[in-house]
């Protein structure tokens, strides 16, 4: 059960910051833990492999099949970020064209080559429900005493 009681304290606090100053820090702290609360697991599932599409490579070799030379997609690319950031205005309808073409691409690009490749694992959800975790520090004096053999 300790595997899991970490795995909770991740999830609950995976968007937490410490909050430290810059530089190295010592950290020596005796904590109790407390987790109470409700735990569902679902079933794993098989998933469509977004995530583990290479984006660069992908791009490396639609550019090549699409007979564009290594200089000239990169120079098209900074162009448009380039467009895009100096712009930074409000859309115009030639703008909201070309996103309107861009959403349909990328649906097309979900419906007809994501969702034919094959299907990867994916570990099933984790839902809490009602979690608390209490986080007790102690003080060096209430830290138990721990003798090292020789």
């Amino acid at each position: 059960m300790l595997t899991n009681a970490k795995a909770l304290l991740a999830k609950s606090w995976k968007n937490e910051t410490a909050d430290l100053p810059v530089g190295r820090h010592e950290v020596n702290e005796t904590l109790i833990v407390r987790v109470r609360g409700e735990i569902e697991k679902h079933d794993d599932q098989m998933i469509a492999p977004t995530v583990s599409i290479p984006l660069v490579s992908v791009l490396a070799y639609f550019w090549e099949r699409a007979g564009l030379e290594r200089d000239a997609a990169m120079s098209m690319l900074r162009e448009a970020i380039t467009e895009a950031m100096q712009e930074n205005r409000k859309e115009d309808a030639a703008v909201l064209k070309r996103i309107e073409d861009v959403e349909a691409a990328i649906k097309a690009v979900k419906t007809d080559l994501i969702a034919t490749l094959p299907k990867m694992p994916r570990a099933g959800r984790l839902e809490t429900k009602n979690l608390t975790i209490d986080v007790l520090a102690l003080s060096s004096e209430d830290e138990p005493l721990v003798v090292e053999a020789a």
